[in-house]
């Protein structure tokens, strides 16, 4: 029966494999679900917002949170930035989430947006067990040293 360091370990060893799968997932759901609120007509109902600019504002933020930051972290070695990280796949998962808004969500984007959330919390939760790995493995290398 494994323990929890041995659980710890596993996500650390396939972490930079994960990172790659899910930052792919999360960039193609949240290009799809940009697309579909990009094409659908601006949404009917808002008093003191003017909807075309409601609607491109959050395509643009779906595709800088979802598309474009997460692809750059995945050009930063994996195991490198891993705060940073986290940081940048909470923005995306906030952004993402947002788009399920109400006033904003449009027929089969659900689909799209709530994976897109779901797989960056996922690599936020990796990254941080993967910074916390790491911190926990050079103190017992300075605890070795010493």
């Amino acid at each position: 029966m494994p323990t929890n360091d041995e659980d710890l370990l596993v996500i650390t060893h396939f972490y930079p494999a994960a990172l790659r799968i899910l930052t792919c997932v999360v960039a193609v759901c949240s290009a799809v679900a940009a697309t579909l609120l990009g094409t659908a007509p601006p949404p009917e109902g808002l008093k003191v917002l003017d909807p075309a600019d409601l609607r491109t504002t959050a395509v643009i933020l779906t595709m800088a949170l979802g598309v474009v930051a997460p692809v750059a972290m995945m050009i930063v070695d994996p195991l490198k930035c891993l705060l940073l990280k986290a940081c940048v796949f909470t923005a995306s998962a906030m952004g993402n989430a947002l788009m399920l808004s109400p006033l904003l969500v449009v027929p089969f984007q659900e689909t799209p947006t709530a994976m897109a959330v779901v797989c960056s919390i996922a690599v936020t939760l990796a990254s941080i067990v993967t910074f916390m790995e790491s911190i926990e493995r050079r103190n017992a290398r300075r605890r070795a040293n010493t």
